[in-house]
């Protein structure tokens, strides 16, 4: 379960309307459907820490390194590089969570990605090198 997700959920399992919860934590009701909507991530640690302690969990319950991944994928490449960051973390963990996939096959699309990974990345420094 993603930021938005876990803060959707904590917010109904306390009665919250989304105007009291943005009210509670000093972020406007448009700032709080945002983060539940997985449109963007608290930039503020003050802000995490609020939400925390308003609903007694951790700052690492709130914001998971999948979380974390795809903040920093939106502060460096917007909004699209987030969601594409997003859609495979996601599509990663349904593959791998179970599903038809033998194990094997598994291993054969994670040596893909990585494959897919070094040639991108060594396709771009030769880009930058021009």
């Amino acid at each position: 379960m993603l930021f938005g997700e876990k803060l959707k959920a904590l917010r109904l399992e306390r009665g919250y309307t989304q105007e009291q919860l943005a009210q509670k934590v000093d972020v406007t009701k448009r700032t709080l459907i945002n983060y539940e909507q997985g449109r963007c991530y608290p930039k503020q640690t003050e802000i995490l820490a609020r939400l925390a302690q308003e609903f007694d969990v951790s700052v690492d319950y709130l914001m998971s390194d999948e979380d974390r991944y795809i903040q920093d994928a939106h502060e460096k490449g917007g909004l699209r590089a987030a969601q594409d960051v997003q859609a495979l973390l996601t599509n990663a963990r349904a593959m791998f969570a179970g599903g038809e996939l033998s194990e094997e096959d598994k291993d054969k699309v994670m040596r893909k990605l990585n494959e897919l990974y070094w040639d991108a990345k060594e396709s771009n420094r030769r880009r930058a090198q021009q």
